[in-house]
């Protein structure tokens, strides 16, 4: 059998490895670094410039210990959170905002301040002035971040596709530990195998290629889920794939929402016949109410035929339209390219399902996913601390998440054993992922894209769910998964890593639908035609997901 440097083009070894450099990358590479190990974060795109953090709208939850009141945060979390909200992960998150947004701060991050304090403005789902307002928004943070991981001599392999991990004893789903992962490049194909002694997942939500085919938004076609789908492989788990969060976003042109800044500076919602609807909702924070409330009202709104519902922010004043275009410059920009402004026009929106929401690999506090030597953060983990809403910010949360999982993968690098590499495993591998780019015929990506297109075109996976429906969804996806992708052909690289995304498109939207079959009720934006009420008796319980001999195992836990 050859060995690994005979089966691959580059062997990259170090301390900890992390696949994604988003928001909660970087954190987690910095959090590693402080423990002095060595650290590589791997990324598909250029390290701060991929993903969905260089559209976050600059809204960064914030919880000032000189002002607020940390009981009422707590308490307005767990009402946002009905019932399925992991106290003892809340309890240590809402100071740890305060943290993320100094250390920004403080690594050059510039923030709207006053008198040299934070200016806080209210967002989604708060009474209170939460927020810490970025301007200039996700990029300039993202440049910040990038500076920071290069400055502390973080090493960074970009442009490369990270296609599984590796394991120890050259098993999927393994019963030792991960200790690496197999890496190609999107320009070259050349092949990397990264030998570490922890691996942590950062790759970011679902908003992948198939997410317009079924309902979710796509604002980042190249978010995949990978990072899913390499924990379902190995022997991880997913939780609360039935709880998946909603969103609102342009009805007619695909960009991030940037809903919470707009909110927060008093835009309104308005159906077609100009009634602001939100005051039948929740008449004290109006469109500023929690998210799963706003989207199930905008799609009660286009259900009894008041739709289209439209954004209006044309009665801002100026400095508030300057500081929506400070703070969310990627947002306006794209409303500009479709020929719209929020001075002037009221713009249509529409609510969908979020690919980034409290369903995601299993973790505990420091990003551990129970598979040994494998840590996960940021928004492709469960958020136990959301329950059903996320009261705390993607962008905070993801930091914090990602943090957490630096320090306990340092933790553990810093007790193990060198890690071992299979190169049987990786020889089968190479051989399994090479195999798209040498069939003679096969389905495309968009074969595949159109196979699935009856989840949106019957409404399979959405707002509003039915056993029928979703039987048929679930049956549908283990069909293509199983007998349909295998078959896939592509012609370079970058297609390459698109057909892998839809490995993991498929697996994670086979779960949503396999999830929302278990939850008999209706909870946050989980919304069952047969069963249309809350049920605390029987549903005080979180749901879980795993593989098992290429099927899904489902099964459910008490909130602890």
């Amino acid at each position: 059998m050859p060995g690994l440097n005979e089966l691959v083009d580059e062997v990259v070894t170090c301390d900890v490895l992390v696949v994604g450099g988003g928001i909660a990358g970087c954190f987690a590479a910095l959090e590693a670094r402080n423990a002095g190990l060595s650290v590589v974060i791997a990324d598909r795109a250029k390290v701060g410039r991929g993903g969905i953090s260089p559209q976050v709208s600059g809204m960064l939850t914030y919880f000032d210990p000189q002002q607020d009141d940390y009981d009422k945060w707590y308490q307005e979390c767990l009402e946002a959170g009905q019932g399925l909200v992991d106290e003892k992960r809340l309890e240590g998150m809402i100071p740890e905002t305060t943290e993320i947004v100094r250390d920004l701060d403080r690594w050059g991050c510039r923030f709207e301040k006053r008198d040299g304090k934070y200016l806080l403005r209210p967002g989604v789902g708060h009474y209170y002035a939460h927020n810490a307002v970025m301007t200039k928004g996700g990029f300039q943070m993202m440049s910040v971040l990038r500076g920071e991981v290069l400055r502390r001599s973080v090493r960074l392999v970009e442009r490369v596709s990270v296609a599984g991990l590796l394991t120890s004893d050259g098993l999927t789903p393994t019963q030792a530990r991960v200790t690496g992962a197999l890496a190609f490049s999107l320009r070259t194909g050349r092949l990397c195998a990264f030998v570490s002694k922890a691996t942590l997942l950062a790759t970011g939500s679902l908003y992948g290629y198939l997410s317009d085919a079924v309902g979710v938004g796509q604002f980042v076609p190249s978010l995949s889920g990978d990072g899913v789908r390499m924990a379902l492989e190995v022997g991880g788990a997913v939780r609360n794939m039935d709880i998946a969060y909603a969103t609102l976003s342009p009805l007619d042109f695909n960009c991030a929402p940037g809903a919470a800044l707009l909110f927060g500076e008093g835009a309104h919602l308005l159906n077609s016949k100009g009634e602001r609807f939100m005051e039948h909702w929740d008449a004290r924070r109006m469109e500023r109410a929690p998210r799963v409330v706003v989207c199930r009202a905008i799609a009660t709104e286009e259900e009894e035929g008041r739709g289209p519902v439209y954004l209006d922010a044309t009665h801002l004043s100026e400095e508030a339209h300057r500081r929506v275009e400070d703070a969310c410059p990627i947002v306006v920009r794209s409303f500009a390219k479709a020929w719209l402004s929020l001075r002037t026009d009221r713009i249509a929106y529409w609510a969908h399902l979020d690919g980034d929401g409290p369903a995601g690999v299993r973790v505990d506090r420091r990003g551990d996913t129970g598979v040994p030597g494998l840590f996960a953060g940021g928004a492709l983990t469960d958020h136990p601390e959301d329950g059903v809403s996320n009261i705390i910010g993607h962008a905070v949360e993801s930091a914090i998440g990602g943090r957490r999982a630096g320090r306990g993968a340092s933790e553990y690098a810093l007790e193990a054993q060198e890690p071992y590499i299979d190169p049987a495993q990786v020889g089968s591998f190479k051989e399994d992922l090479l195999s798209p780019l040498k069939r003679e015929s096969g389905i495309d990506c968009l074969g595949i894209k159109e196979r699935v297109k009856p989840l949106r075109d019957e409404r399979l996976i959405g707002l509003v769910k039915s056993p029928r429906r979703l039987e048929r969804a679930r049956a549908l996806l283990s069909s293509v998964r199983h007998e349909v992708l295998p078959a896939v052909r592509v012609t370079d690289y970058h297609t390459l890593a698109k057909a892998i995304g839809l490995r993991a498109e498929l697996l994670q939207l086979e779960a949503m639908a396999a999830c929302g079959l278990h939850r008999t009720e209706s909870r946050g934006v989980h919304y069952r035609e047969d069963y249309p009420e809350r049920d605390d008796a029987k549903w005080l319980r979180w749901t879980f997901a795993e593989l098992r001999d290429g099927g899904m195992r489902i099964w459910n836990e008490p909130v602890k």
